[in-house]
Formats: C-alpha cells, sequence, structure tokens
C-alpha cells in the first residue's frame, strides 16, 4: 500500500473536501482561468460555425443546388 502524509491541522473527510473548496476557489482564480481558456473557446466556436457552413455547402453541390 501507500504511505499518506496528513498535513498539520488538516482535516479528512467530507469536512476537508468541502473547507479546501471553499478556501481553493475564488472568483479571482476562476475568472483566470477562464481568461487563460477563452482564446480556445473562440476558435472552437468559429471553426463549428466554418464546419457546418462547409458542410452545408457540399450537401448541396452533391444535389446540384447552391444552397449558402
Amino acid at each position: 500500500m501507500g504511505t499518506y502524509i496528513l498535513l498539520e491541522g488538516a482535516t479528512t473527510g467530507m469536512e476537508g473536501i468541502v473547507s479546501q473548496l471553499t478556501t481553493g476557489v475564488t472568483s479571482a482564480g476562476l475568472f483566470g482561468t477562464v481568461s487563460q481558456i477563452f482564446p480556445f473557446i473562440i476558435v472552437m466556436i468559429g471553426f463549428a460555425f466554418g464546419y457546418k457552413v462547409l458542410r452545408k455547402v457540399v450537401k448541396g453541390a452533391s444535389k446540384g443546388k447552391a444552397n449558402v
């Protein structure tokens, strides 16, 4: 089995999990993470929209229709 080290003053169980979540998740930390992944989200939305339009154009071209 593994060796577990309990930090001094740390609580275990559900109380420990709740206290770590309430002290670890802050609005500054949350918005910092969101601001880092926001460019990726914008690129993915643009890619999805372009892919949808491209599929529609290719589907219409195969039937001899011009749908845009």
